[in-house]
C-alpha cells in the first residue's frame, strides 16, 4: 500500500535529523582533537619546564650546602686553633697537665664549651702521656663511650704525627646524636709536640639546614668519603649503628 504524504514528510524530517546530529558530531570531534592535542602539548612542555627548574634548585641547593659544610668545618677547625693560640699566649701549651697550669686550662676549656654550646659538646687538652683535662656539655663523658674514646686514641696519634684530625660520624649515646671527633696537636715555641686539644663536635647545625632543605618531598643527603651515607630530611634520624658510623635520616609516612 502506497505511503501517505504525511509519514514519507515525516521520515525525510527524522533521516534529517539524524544527518544534522552526525554532522554536528563529526564537527565537534573535529574542533576537540586539536584542542586536546595542544593540552597535551602543553602539559608536556610544563613537565619538562618543571623537571629542568627542579634539577636548577638541586643543583643550587647542593652547592650551597657543600659551600656550608666546607665552611661548618673550617670555622670549628680555626674556632680549636684559636684555643689553641690562647694557650700558646698564656703559656699553658708547654705542659697542660702540670699541677700548676691545669686549672686554669680547665677554665679556659670550660669558657670555650659554654661560649660554643650549640657546637662543641666536649673539649680535652692532654699532655704528652695522653693525660688530660676536660669540659663538657652536661653529663657527657667521652671515656663511657668506647668508639668517642677510640677515636681521641686515634687523634692522639695523629697529632704525634703533627697531623689534625677529623673522625668518621659518630652516633653518641644514648639518643644517637651524630657528631665527630676532631683535633689539633700542641707545640712548644721549639716545635716540640707537647700534647693534644681534640674535640667531640656536634652536628646538629648541619642536621638542621638539611631538614630545611628537604621539602616538598625531596631527601636531601650527605654523603661521608670515608664512612658512607650521612643524611637528614623531614623525619627521625636513624643511626645503623656506631661501629659502622653511618648515619641515616628515615622519612616519616
Amino acid at each position: 500500500m502506497a505511503d501517505s504524504i504525511p509519514s514519507i514528510l515525516t521520515r525525510l524530517r527524522s533521516g534529517r535529523v539524524r544527518i544534522l546530529w552526525l554532522v554536528l558530531g563529526a564537527l565537534l570531534l573535529v574542533s576537540a582533537l586539536p584542542i586536546g592535542l595542544y593540552h597535551r602539548q602543553v602539559l608536556q612542555l610544563s613537565q619538562e619546564k618543571l623537571v629542568d627548574t627542579e634539577r636548577v634548585q638541586q643543583t643550587e641547593l647542593t652547592r650551597s650546602l657543600a659551600q656550608e659544610v666546607q665552611f661548618f668545618e673550617s670555622n670549628l677547625t680555626q674556632q680549636l686553633i684559636s684555643q689553641r693560640q690562647i694557650l700558646t699566649l698564656t703559656g699553658l701549651i708547654d705542659n697542660v697537665t702540670d699541677p700548676v697550669a691545669e686549672p686554669k686550662v680547665t677554665r679556659l676549656l670550660e669558657n670555650f664549651v659554654d661560649s660554643n654550646r650549640n657546637s662543641f659538646i666536649y673539649l680535652t687538652a692532654v699532655g704528652r702521656d695522653g693525660k688530660g683535662t676536660t669540659a663538657s656539655q652536661g653529663n657527657f663523658r667521652a671515656e663511657q663511650d668506647p668508639f668517642v674514646a677510640k677515636a681521641l686514641q686515634r687523634a692522639f696519634v695523629s697529632c704525634v704525627q703533627s697531623v689534625k684530625f677529623r673522625s668518621d660520624p659518630l652516633a653518641l649515646a644514648p639518643d644517637n646524636r651524630p657528631a665527630f671527633v676532631m683535633a689539633v696537636p700542641l707545640k712548644d715555641s721549639q716545635d716540640n709536640f707537647t700534647g693534644m686539644l681534640a674535640a667531640v663536635v656536634s652536628l646538629d647545625p648541619i642536621l638542621h639546614r638539611l631538614q630545611d632543605a628537604s621539602v616538598r618531598g625531596r631527601a636531601v643527603f650527605i654523603v661521608d668519603h670515608y664512612a658512607g651515607k650521612f643524611s637528614r630530611g623531614a623525619g627521625s634520624l636513624r643511626c645503623q649503628g656506631p661501629a659502622a658510623r653511618v648515619c641515616k635520616l628515615r622519612p616519616v609516612g
